[in-house]
């Protein structure tokens, strides 16, 4: 029949018509697209690389949880550093805690340490403090160098951990407490400070009160010139000292050591206002009191209280010349 089916179940593309032909076999190029080459033949012991860092497949994630708090990156361990400042009259502790990874870690300890270096000896109590902040970042420090660096890929922008401590010039500040204590121990050993003087030293004694027999005039003494010659200075003497004939004129000459009487026989009195003194030997008998000190210029007794030894005094004022003014200190004689 020319309208009946075509041969067969009745599909026109389940056999090799006018519509098409039979699919290709599996394996084979087929409708116009290549099939993909089968994978090269793997050498005998080579593993297949399982997902991971070649892959882009993020790092597995650390088993403690512990991450980097700078860069986020790990392996990371917690620990704490420490700083120091001293500020005259007080100081201030400093401290960072963790986690750290190897290179933030490192970069930590360095610079605070640093820094303590350089402010850490600028108080009383500083100087303790500061080689104890010094070694106790120490165990901080050994964690990090344990550390493994952390795994590429994981963390952000690191601290930059620099040179170390002992190459920067911070170190030099040890320099300080090492002078201290070197100059407490050449301190105490007598190499500084003042020079001990054993030996006898020579007493101070006060200068006698200027007299108008003590004064002396000589003529300056003469150069040559080439052009004039200076007259001559007539020299003027002094007529010969003479023993005074007032007893009172007699004890201006009194000093420490001398011995005195009072001629008005006043001993138990407490004030004589005109009292007759004259110098005497200490060996005389009649002796009342003794010269324990001569203060000149100055007519005020109280200045006698700073002689412990002394119990009595002698003023003597002159109106018109007050420089000649004396007190003698005096003690009592038995």
């Amino acid at each position: 029949m020319p309208y009946g089916p075509p041969p067969g179940d009745g599909n026109p593309y389940s056999s090799g018509g006018a519509y098409g032909a039979p699919p290709p076999p599996p394996g084979q190029p087929g409708y116009g697209y290549p099939s993909p080459p089968p994978p090269p033949e793997q050498p005998y012991g080579y593993q297949q690389p399982a997902p991971g860092y070649g892959y882009g497949y993020p790092p597995p994630a650390p088993t403690d949880g512990l991450t980097c708090r700078f860069c986020g990156g790990y392996p990371a361990v917690q620990a704490t550093v420490r700083g120091h400042q001293g500020l005259l009259v007080a100081y201030r502790m400093l401290r960072m805690s963790g986690p750290f990874c190897r290179t933030c870690g490192t970069a930590t300890v360095r610079d605070m340490s640093a820094r303590t270096l350089v402010q850490g000896w600028w108080s009383l109590v500083s100087w303790l403090l500061t080689p104890i902040t010094l070694l106790l970042n120490l165990v901080p420090h050994s964690k990090f160098k344990q550390l493994q660096p952390p795994v590429p890929g994981t963390h952000g922008p690191q601290l930059d951990p620099g040179v170390p401590l002992t190459r920067r010039p911070h170190i030099a500040m040890l320099l300080v407490p090492v002078s201290l204590a070197v100059t407490v121990v050449l301190a105490g050993a007598g190499v500084l400070g003042p020079t001990k003087n054993d030996g006898p030293s020579d007493p101070i004694t006060a200068a006698p009160s200027p007299s108008a027999s003590t004064f002396t005039f000589s003529p300056p003494p003469a150069f040559p010139s080439p052009t004039f010659t200076l007259p001559v200075v007539p020299s003027i003497t002094l007529p010969p000292v003479t023993t005074p004939s007032d007893p009172a004129d007699s004890v201006d000459t009194a000093k420490a050591g001398d011995c005195l009487r009072n001629e008005n026989g006043t001993v138990g009195a407490t004030t004589d206002t005109h009292p007759k003194v004259s110098v005497l030997p200490c060996t005389d008998a009649k002796a009342q009191y003794k010269v324990i000190y001569k203060y000149p210029a100055t007519s005020d007794e109280k200045v006698c209280e700073q002689q412990p030894k002394a119990d009595s005094w002698y003023t003597r004022t002159y109106t018109n010349l007050p420089a000649l003014n004396y007190v003698l200190c005096l003690k009592k004689l038995k």
